[in-house]
């Protein structure tokens, strides 16, 4: 639910027990629009006292309740949550798109994004399995799937509504009690969805919690927490890699989906019709804040020049603008600190190689409101260059050259991420081995950023731990357990 002030701004309350509740600081949390700086809610600023008692209730109600072992009512649950999804999916949309800036057609889809999930995992919740096998002729195991307990989830700002509803469809589905923190630039699109489990009465009562504010303090209490037996976390790597140490006081379990530096490898027998405007959509989509985001172009030597000026002319051609406008092709990035960093990966790209296009903060009318930053193409830089070995985050595409399948192999391999790549060519046996030799969690062929709730998806290695999504994503979430029965 919401209260409304004066200025008819929503404040935004934690949800803890089935109740919506203030924070213990009566502090708050300020959110404004990054296209326009315009104030667009508040949220609580809660403390470690908060998020304890969120942790307290999950904990409680999934010893109390049946849903843990009521996979019809996890069904009837998720199944019903999307429906409300559904139903709400414009005012959903607009909400994403006035706290997070990207634009209303990629609000749209990541909320429709969501609602896929949450039916593929409604269904799936009916279908959590083990096995058994015959040991010695009268000894059989029995391997049987159960909830974990309680989890966490800390959900970033990029894709708020999906990355958290990713991890919480499949968290509940297999059983669980869920505290989500959400990130404090984008709580409100997270508690809109919570509004709508609150009006769905087949959640058990109190099964989730989301309590809002700043991760430092409360996220940590979540990692240290002895209640809580399993943390999902979605953000950059030197924040997992916390996580991580954080998560020693119990042993944690950890689903974790950290950053990337995906390449797009890009073969003269390519289809650039189609290579060109997927891999510029790749980095340019909600503005280059995405974990998948296709940050690295490797081009074959004998077609560089045409792709490179192709890709020039599709940025160039993209219309950067308020999200909210239909017309926008990307919108603003987060906040002046994520601008900021953006322009000093440009600096490092002017000095060290060549800027294509782009490179600067968008200014002059209403740019001047927002965070803008001109969709960027950098070449000629070393392999060794920041630009080209570090998450940026932001719309800046670096170009690499190779000359053989070795070195492309070599160039797609040579940094500390592996989260997704992209082969374009027309030989089928040179795509099947790129794919098999690249060292990521997934890798698409002849397309870009095609993502299935069916199919898993995570990261090699300094891009996270675990798979979300698919059998495997659920499984995520589940202990496995032998009960040996031995017959007189």
């Amino acid at each position: 639910m919401t209260i409304v002030t004066k200025l008819q701004v929503p404040v935004y309350r934690n949800y803890i027990g089935g109740q919506w509740v203030d924070s213990s600081s009566k502090e708050q949390l300020e959110s404004r629009n990054p296209a326009t700086g315009e104030f667009i809610s508040y949220a609580q600023k809660s403390t470690v006292q908060d998020v304890e008692a969120a942790i307290d209730s999950v904990y409680d109600a999934f010893q109390q309740s049946d849903w843990g072992y009521n996979p019809k009512r996890r069904y009837e649950a998720l199944l019903g949550l999307a429906h409300k999804m559904e139903e709400n999916l414009e005012h959903l949309a607009r909400v994403l798109t006035m706290e997070q800036g990207k634009t209303i057609r990629e609000s749209r889809m990541e909320i429709a994004g969501s609602i896929d999930t949450l039916k593929y995992f409604a269904g799936a919740a009916r279908t959590v399995f083990g096995r058994s096998m015959q040991l010695e002729p009268n000894n059989f195991g029995i391997i049987v799937k159960e909830p974990i307990g309680v989890v966490g989830i800390i959900s970033p700002w990029n894709w708020p509504a999906l990355l958290m509803v990713r991890e919480l469809a499949p968290a509940l589905a297999a059983g669980n009690g869920v505290i989500v923190k959400p990130a404090s630039l984008t709580p409100a699109i997270s508690v809109e969805i919570f509004k709508l489990i609150a009006a769905v009465p087949e959640f058990a009562k109190g099964i989730v919690s989301i309590v809002t504010g700043p991760g430092r303090s409360i996220g940590a209490a979540m990692g240290k927490s002895k209640k809580i037996d399993m943390i999902s976390f979605t953000g950059d790597t030197s924040t997992g890699k916390s996580i991580i140490e954080l998560s020693t006081s119990n042993i944690k379990k950890l689903a974790l989906e950290l950053g990337g530096k995906s390449p797009n490898v890009v073969f003269a027998d390519a289809n650039l019709d189609k290579a060109v405007p997927l891999i510029g959509r790749s980095i340019f989509i909600s503005a280059g804040q995405i974990c998948m985001a296709g940050s690295r172009v490797l081009v074959h030597e004998s077609i560089k020049d045409e792709v490179v000026s192709r890709l020039k002319a599709y940025a160039e051609h993209l219309n950067v603008g308020n999200g909210i406008h239909e017309t926008s092709d990307m919108g603003p990035v987060i906040s002046q600190s994520q601008l900021d960093l953006i322009s000093e990966y440009c600096e490092i790209g002017r000095k060290e190689g060549t800027i294509i296009t782009g490179g600067y903060r968008l200014t002059g009318e209403e740019f001047d409101k927002g965070f803008f930053f001109a969709p960027t193409i950098i070449d000629h830089l070393a392999a060794n260059c920041r630009v080209v070995q570090e998450e940026i985050f932001g719309p800046v595409l670096a170009v690499q050259t190779f000359a053989n399948d070795e070195e492309a192999i070599a160039l797609a391999n040579g940094t500390d991420f592996g989260l997704s790549a992209g082969v374009w060519t027309a030989d089928l046996n040179r795509a099947m081995r790129m794919s098999k030799e690249i060292k990521a969690g997934t890798v698409w062929i002849n397309t870009y950023n095609k993502n299935f709730p069916e199919a898993e998806f995570g990261g090699y290695k300094q891009s996270g731990l675990g798979r979300t999504r698919g059998v495997d994503g659920l499984m995520e979430y589940c202990e496995t357990k032998h009960i040996h029965l031995e017959l007189e």
